[in-house]
């Protein structure tokens, strides 16, 4: 992998910690991140002391882009006007969203 350019993919971030560690081991291997795709954003806040989102801190700390194919106020969007869910479906991920 030395030298070799290498996008890290990952399901969810929460607060950027298994990014961070992927970062560190790609470099550690002399690879080069270039760059983070995460399936689903739950636009959490990284903490009370830093009021961006995860994946806006982990974008600013490495220096690099971070993308997601959706977010979860996309993903509220589309449970409000899909009729194949149940409201406590979006009631559920709307609770979610509110604490965190």
């Amino acid at each position: 992998m030395e030298g070799k350019r290498v996008p890290v993919i990952d399901d969810v971030i929460t607060a950027g910690t298994a990014i961070r560690e992927s970062h560190t081991m790609l470099e550690k291997i002399n690879a080069k991140p270039v760059g983070v795709v995460i399936a689903l954003d739950r636009a959490e806040k990284r903490s009370l002391d830093d009021p961006v989102s995860a994946m806006q801190a982990v974008a600013r700390d490495l220096a690099i882009p971070v993308v997601s194919i959706v977010s979860l106020p996309q993903l509220q969007g589309f449970l409000k006007k899909s009729p194949n869910y149940e409201d406590d479906v979006l009631a559920s991920v709307s609770d979610y969203r509110s604490k965190y």
